[in-house]
């Protein structure tokens, strides 16, 4: 054979091999339990891929360190204990709690397994389950499967029953819901089963770049859950505007009780007085959060027992902003406020005495419109204009640096590398388009980092 026919030989091995590393996928069938109403898939290759592009054209984010330095040969990670698949199925089952969620794994070395679990401190609670604490995670094994749960001893019931249904009743999803998911072709899909609120199936996507996260998904809602679109306007400058339309009966009514008396209590008047089923729409407009000298008076007493006045200056963060509730029912939430005492009389207007962060006052200009405004509040052009049911943008740059420290640490260092964040829901027939963009900051940082 000549070389030719050699070098030839040799490049189609590579592209074999080259598609096989990268592009080819396999999945399987029997890693999600058929009671399953909401799967969550991770396409590692197609994670892996972008990571490693995006890494590969930003110089900038190169780091030499001790990739390529071995580990101590006694240490054990998780990726010794499993197998790493091409597709990873989070899923949870009906009638479990909404934070409890599902995962199967294979085991990729028997020695390894048992040395990650002592590892991670996992507690032997029988011959098929194990227990971390630190981390709220149960697993039950069985042969080379794991089934791996987040939820404490005392909910183990909720692995135990998901166990049953995928190793001894042996009972999986449909494969076409699977192809379904496959067929997204995006770095993360979540599927939704139809149930009381969708006529049909829905599937979200979520893909990234360098720049942006972005998250689109359209689902149908039964009739009786309608979303009417209002035309929005706010400014482009604010730090955050939000908008959105007044939802169906049908859809305040999933809000379950307890749900509603929580916010009642955290806005500290009853929801059911002001989200009335008249009213059109409501909007925010947080234009910034600035920051106010404000001085004190105090007393005290010299040696000689003479009064002596000291001026304390605290600075106050207030934010700037307001709140628009428009419909026929305005006038009606107008005197819901005067009758439980939230308005009071000044000479600058109806000061609303439920706004404690700053002086606010409310006003009616006419039956189809309420505004909440605060006094440092200034009336700007609007920027941006759009009908909708929902939008939202949001501006992390123009968050005040002193309210971050509330965040845990590493939280704090990624909004500190974020730009914008867009949500926009549309309605295109009887169905309803969301739209999601987190950008990052132009940099030549990775996204999360």
């Amino acid at each position: 054979m000549t070389k030719k026919k050699w070098a030839l030989l040799i490049l189609f091995a590579i592209a074999i091999f080259g598609y096989i590393k990268f592009f080819y996928k396999t999945y399987n069938e029997t890693n999600i339990a058929q009671s399953a109403d909401c799967i969550i898939a991770l396409d590692v290759k197609k994670i892996t891929n972008t990571i490693i592009w995006n890494t590969i054209t930003t110089p900038s984010q190169w780091k030499t360190g001790n990739i390529f330095s071995p580990g101590s040969s006694d240490e054990v990670n998780w990726k010794d204990m499993v197998k790493i698949p091409d597709y990873i199925f989070t899923f949870h089952v009906r009638n479990q709690p909404a934070n409890t969620w599902h995962t199967v794994l294979q085991v990729k070395d028997e020695n390894d397994f048992t040395k990650g679990l002592q590892h991670y401190n996992f507690k032997k609670l029988n011959n098929n389950e194990y227990f971390c604490e630190k981390f709220g995670i149960l697993i039950f094994k069985d042969d080379d499967k794991i089934l791996v749960t987040n939820a404490s001893v005392e909910n183990h019931k909720y692995l135990l029953d998901v166990a049953h249904e995928l190793f001894t009743k042996k009972t999986y999803i449909a494969k076409e819901t699977i192809k379904k998911i496959i067929a997204a072709k995006s770095h993360m899909a979540v599927h939704i089963k139809k149930n009381s609120f969708l006529q049909e199936d829905a599937i979200i996507t979520g893909n990234f770049d360098k720049n942006k996260i972005e998250i689109n998904g359209t689902i149908k809602p039964h009739k009786q859950y309608s979303f009417p679109e209002n035309y929005f306007s706010y400014p482009d400058s604010s730090l955050c505007s939000i908008g959105f339309t007044q939802p169906s009966r049908g859809v305040y009514l999933l809000l379950e009780e307890n749900s509603k008396n929580k916010i009642s209590k955290a806005l500290d008047m009853n929801i059911d007085s002001l989200f009335l089923e008249n009213n059109k729409s409501y909007s925010v407009d947080l234009a910034a959060i600035e920051s106010r000298a404000d001085s004190a008076i105090t007393y005290a007493y010299d040696d000689d027992f003479n009064k002596v006045e000291k001026v304390v200056v605290n600075n106050i963060d207030e934010p700037v902003f307001n709140f628009i509730i428009s419909g026929s029912n305005a006038d009606n939430i107008y005197t819901y406020f005067n009758r439980t005492g939230k308005l009071e009389k000044t000479n600058k207007g109806e000061l609303f005495t439920g706004m404690p962060l700053v002086k606010s006052y409310c006003s009616i200009t006419n039956k189809n419109e309420l505004q909440i405004t605060s006094d440092n509040y200034q009336f700007l052009a609007s920027g941006k204009n759009i009908n909708c049911m929902l939008c939202m943008n949001l501006f992390f740059t123009k968050i005040p640096s002193p309210l971050l420290k509330y965040l845990p640490d590493s939280l704090i260092k990624t909004i500190k590398n974020l730009s914008s964040l867009q949500i926009f829901g549309k309605k295109e027939k009887d169905q309803i388009l969301v739209n999601c963009k987190l950008n990052k900051k132009k940099n030549d940082l990775p996204l999360i980092y």
